[in-house]
């Protein structure tokens, strides 16, 4: 295989011009090739000049001295001797005609031998022995001039042959060079650890390093053929096409980088190979072949392979996890993310790659509801301590104000050098989680605090049971006592009155005790009825000082009024509102000690009238503030208490004031600084003056005289379970003049429906069997004509207000809870009979 026509093209850029050949090794050239700069003597050149004639030789030295360093030599043997001792002239003018040894064995002698056969020498002969200078000639001489010579011709024939000399010198040098760089060259294609491979312009392979050979599967002499047809794939397995091979691709002139292709290796194996191939020039640009360096990438790619298949695999499993995953680099950068990690985070995948951060749209929060420092995040704490981080919860707040609650770990990744090149975080989503233990601490909580309020309404109600014990058995003391006192008749007649005096206060006390446990019995049944008309307060509010004054006077307390005239009436029951203000006026005098004083206000405020009861008693402390109006709630407790009664004065006071439409609230400063107590009161609309009908007024259930007219002849069914109450209603509506039918079960009421096509139904809602609940929707699916349309009353003891919903949505008209009020009954009936003779 020939290299030539490579080394030089290689040698060289392949666009660019030819490189100058490096000068032979000789005299003045230096280590590396490179010629220094020629002395005065290498520039002027050394002559000898051999003549017997010692004129004619220092006449031709005089010819060459201004160019020429010439030294003259007379005797053949001298010159041969200087010759021999390696001490050699750049041209030697030799005379044909000498004594002794002519010029032509001079000639023929220094041609014989190694160190002169290249020394330029120039032939001096006589004119017209043309003979003699043929022989010269023949014997080696490189050119000749005849005598006599005008010294311009010797010197120029000295010059030609100097230039002639230094030219093959540098020639010789130049080809010394070259053939230690194609030594080098080859030696280096041939240990090359790539596949080298060279084509010649028509290409046909030329060189084809070892490793070559070997990537293709070639050994034999004949591997030149042999890769001419060589088996080329592309990376998916089809053939691959001429103007895809790298090597005719190059050959075509186009510079090929990093391509990849297969080779089918004569035992079947397929190989990889990636590689370069570049275009080769000759000087003047034309194409001169293509080169082709490759290497054997079929491990990388098998282990490339290997690793997308392994990461694959990696890939399902990781967005197979429920858990989300992301993988940051050493700076924090998230690279990659699994599914899970969209869904649980919420933020699209081109969001998270390459983010440091989840978004600006997201907050890190602590349980507190306090931002998350993004340092102490564990991802970055791992990076930045390499320590990994396990169970760390932290809130993402999304927008709109909704927190996902994540467990967090994270493990660092380290390089081969231990240092940290990453971190790799998993994260659930425990919201769910989070969310029912809060739940459950709020049931907890609930649950410990309902049975706290429990144990306290347990303790409040044996604290009341004593205290209603003590309060009804000291009066009844006082009362037994006296009354066997007063029946041994032996008490004096001036301790007898103070006898029947301290009776009747006692008994009155306990009435009054009596009268608050059925007033406050009514009030949480939903039972108290307020007989409202339009009042002023004034009067009422009079009346409450007289009652309570007696006893003001006796504990030495005043009491002090101050009403403002003209505040306007209310709609209230008189009798209620009298109740409240003497509650307050009596809870004043109680708590204000003797000395003290107690003031009541009557203003207007805003469209209501305001009561205000204030005194100079021992006050209420902060902590008892907001239960004052609680039931059975005291300040004081248990045997050692100052004041007596129940507690009930002033839930009764709040219930009756909001029965109202009113507002009670209590003040004060704190222990021994006074209390006031404050009632509010809406004002009562300005009487109407319109020409509608006009109500009846309400019957009274002791006056049969006052029968309500629209009663009489009405035919009433009644429905009833319990005799005793089924015979009162049916006294009470007969005489007030109604023809009542009474029946005891649903069933006999829906005959009778059918039957008797009463005015009116009233019907008990608890009974056995079908109660009225299922009667009144059995009516209703009646037609009009056999009674489906009848107005119907409930009566109930449940007195709710979802008890009175239940009634209505099941069919009834109205609803009147039990115990009866006589007149409340003949009211309803009265208007209810009003509005049907109206329609």
């Amino acid at each position: 295989m020939t290299m030539d026509f490579v080394l030089a093209d290689a040698a060289r850029d392949a666009n660019g011009p030819p490189r100058r050949p490096a000068p032979a090794a000789g005299r003045g050239v230096r280590e590396g090739g490179m010629e220094p700069p020629p002395s005065e003597h290498a520039q002027r050149g050394v002559v000898w000049i051999l003549d017997d004639s010692l004129l004619e030789a220092e006449m031709a030295a005089r010819a060459l001295a201004p160019g020429y360093e010439a030294q003259v030599f007379t005797d053949a043997a001298a010159m041969l001797e200087r010759v021999a001792g390696s001490d050699l002239p750049d041209v030697l003018v030799l005379d044909q005609v000498m004594p002794g040894l002519s010029g032509t064995e001079i000639c023929s002698l220094l041609r014989s031998r190694a160190a002169t056969v290249g020394l330029p020498i120039l032939i001096l002969t006589v004119a017209g022995q043309e003979e003699d200078l043929v022989e010269g000639l023949t014997a080696g001489a490189d050119d000749y001039v005849v005598k006599p010579c005008p010294a311009a011709a010797l010197s120029a024939r000295v010059g030609a042959l100097l230039r002639t000399k230094r030219l093959r010198e540098r020639a010789e040098r130049a080809e010394r060079i070259a053939a230690v760089e194609r030594d080098l060259l080859r030696a280096l294609i041939e240990q090359s650890g790539d596949g080298i491979m060279a084509a010649d312009a028509r290409g046909a392979l030329r060189i084809c390093n070892g490793e070559a050979q070997r990537q293709h599967g070639v050994y034999e002499s004949d591997v030149l053929e042999s890769l001419r047809t060589r088996g080329l794939l592309a990376l998916d397995g089809r053939p691959l096409r001429p103007d895809e091979d790298p090597l005719h691709r190059a050959l075509r002139g186009e510079k090929v980088e990093n391509a990849r292709w297969l080779v089918t290796r004569p035992d079947g194996s397929i190989r990889a190979l990636a590689g370069t191939a570049s275009p080769l020039r000759h000087a003047d640009g034309s194409p001169a072949g293509a080169v082709l360096i490759t290497r054997d990438e079929t491990d990388a790619i098998e282990a490339e392979r290997a690793l997308r298949d392994s990461e694959e695999r990696y890939r399902v499993i990781i967005s197979a996890l429920e858990e989300g995953i992301t993988l940051q680099d050493e700076r924090g950068v998230i690279r990659t993310a699994n599914a899970s990690a969209e869904r649980i985070l919420g933020l699209p995948m081109a969001q998270l790659v390459g983010s440091t951060m989840l978004g600006p749209s997201c907050r890190l929060v602590r349980e507190d509801g306090s931002t998350f420092p993004f340092e102490m995040v564990p991802s970055q704490i791992a990076l930045r301590t390499g320590a990994p981080q396990s169970g760390v919860l932290l809130g993402l707040e999304r927008q709109g104000g909704s927190v996902v609650w994540l467990s967090v770990n994270a493990q660092p990744l380290r390089g081969a050098d231990g240092s940290v090149a990453g971190v790799v975080s998993s994260f659930f989503d425990i919201t769910a989680r989070k969310r029912a233990e809060e739940e459950r601490q709020d049931l907890l909580a609930a649950a410990q605090s309902a049975r706290r309020e429990a144990e306290a309404a347990s303790h409040l109600k044996d604290e009341f049971l004593a205290t209603m014990s003590h309060e009804l058995r000291t009066p009844l003391t006082a009362v037994l006592g006296w009354v066997r006192m007063l029946r041994t008749g032996k008490l004096p007649e001036e301790r007898r009155d103070k006898a029947l005096e301290t009776v009747e206060r006692n008994a009155q006390a306990q009435a009054q005790l009596i009268d608050d446990l059925l007033d406050i019995s009514r009030i949480m049944a939903g039972k108290l009825r307020l007989d409202v008309h339009p009042i002023e307060l004034m009067p009422v509010i009079d009346a409450a000082l007289e009652v309570v004054r007696p006893a003001a006077d006796a504990k030495g307390v005043r009491l002090q009024s101050h009403l403002e005239p003209g505040v306007g009436a209310v709609a209230g029951d008189a009798g209620r509102l009298q109740q409240v203000v003497w509650n307050l006026l009596n809870n004043a005098v109680k708590f204000t000690p003797r000395g003290g004083v107690v003031r009541i206000r009557l203003d207007r405020a805003d469209g209501s009238a305001e009561i205000t009861v204030s005194d100079t008693g021992q006050g209420i402390e902060p902590a008892f503030l907001p239960y004052v109006f609680e039931q059975f709630r005291q300040a004081e407790s248990g045997t050692t208490r100052r004041h007596g009664g129940l507690g009930l004065g002033l839930t009764i006071v709040k219930s009756l004031v909001e029965m109202h439409g009113g507002t009670a609230h209590a003040l004060s400063d704190g222990e021994g600084r006074g209390a006031m107590f404050v009632v509010q009161l809406p004002l009562a609309a300005p009487p109407s003056h319109d020409r509608g009908r006009r109500l009846a007024p309400l019957p009274s259930a002791s006056s049969g005289s006052d029968r309500p007219p629209e009663l009489a002849e009405l035919n009433v069914l009644v429905v009833e379970d319990e005799d005793d109450t089924r015979e009162l209603l049916v006294t009470m509506l007969e005489q007030c003049g109604a023809r009542v039918t009474a029946v005891s079960s649903a069933a006999e009421a829906l005959l009778a429906v059918k039957a008797l096509q009463p005015d009116v139904l009233v019907s008990d809602v608890a009974m056995p069997g079908e109660d009225g609940y299922v009667l009144i929707r059995k009516i209703r699916a009646l037609p009009a004509a056999s009674g489906g349309r009848t107005p119907a009353i409930a009566l109930t003891a449940y007195a709710r207000t979802e008890d009175r919903m239940r009634a209505l949505r099941a069919g009834f008209n109205t609803h009147v809870p039990k115990p009866i009020e006589p007149a409340e009954l003949l009211a309803v009936l009265t208007t209810m009979c009003g509005s049907r003779a109206g329609s």
